[in-house]
């Protein structure tokens, strides 16, 4: 028999199910689909979106004139809204992708890959007067730097979008500690901590947009993405949170 066996024991019984090979098959197939359905389905997408920001370019540009301040502002906000959802798509797309391949590990300096996150966010962080602290040295870590660029990236973005600038000073602060053969990094902020009631559906799909209603929800997937890439390195990345007064993001990943 060229199939694996797979033994399911129940209350009273245990059967045997044999995979065979062609079935084995089909599910990798049908995982490569659905990563080719969303790139196709984003393709499609972009072309309605585009369509929006080019007329809506052309009638701030030529027809600018012609509309009264309000007309203009509610134009501004349709270019802003299809540019938006241009990055959403590509973002998603990039996560979906991100999270079908598997795990190119490597010795990789800890801090070189959050260096590289505070800069890309670093137009956010100087508009928001955010001050961030972070240890001088950081220990290697064996990680896909890529796949943890982005899930460590989430995590800070997440923090700076729920910052409370009504507070005063914002602050994000990143430490790291060892414990045994593994990294602890925690990301803190003194933003507006999460309601009881959502932290157990912090890291669902969809589950950040429920936080904040005011700010228009916030992004997704960006915690969903952290949590997969984190698990699949064997972390676990958990959440302490204390409304009105902020948030922990901590996670471990293995020492080289």
């Amino acid at each position: 028999m060229n199939g694996s066996t797979v033994a399911v024991r129940g209350p009273q019984e245990a059967c045997i199910t044999t995979v065979e090979p062609s079935q084995a098959a089909e599910a990798s197939v049908s995982h490569e689909e659905l990563v080719r359905f969303f790139s196709v389905l984003s393709h499609d997408l972009k072309s309605p979106i585009f369509a929006i920001d080019g007329f809506s370019e052309l009638l701030l540009t030529d027809y600018n004139a012609k509309l009264d301040e309000e007309g203009q502002d509610f134009l501004q906000r349709v270019r802003s809204s299809a540019q938006n959802m241009k990055r959403v798509l590509d973002d998603m797309s990039g996560m979906v992708k991100l999270l079908a391949r598997p795990n190119a590990r490597k010795p990789t300096p800890l801090r070189e890959i959050v260096e590289e996150v505070i800069l890309k966010y670093n137009f956010q962080i100087e508009e928001g007067g955010v001050k961030v602290d972070m240890p001088d040295q950081m220990p290697t870590v064996i990680v896909d730097p890529e796949k943890m660029r982005e899930a460590i990236g989430a995590i800070v973005g997440n923090a700076l979008f729920f910052t409370d600038r009504e507070k005063g000073e914002r602050h994000l602060a990143i430490d790291c500690s060892t414990e045994a053969a593994n990294v602890k990094l925690c990301i803190r902020d003194n933003g507006i901590g999460i309601d009881p009631r959502y932290v157990s559906q912090v890291f669902d799909l969809g589950g950040v947009s429920k936080l904040d209603k005011a700010r228009g929800g916030g992004p997704g997937y960006g915690l969903y993405l952290a949590k997969r890439v984190i698990e699949s390195h064997g972390g676990a990345l958990t959440v302490d949170s204390v409304p009105g007064t902020g948030s922990a993001f901590c996670f471990t990943v293995p020492l080289a």
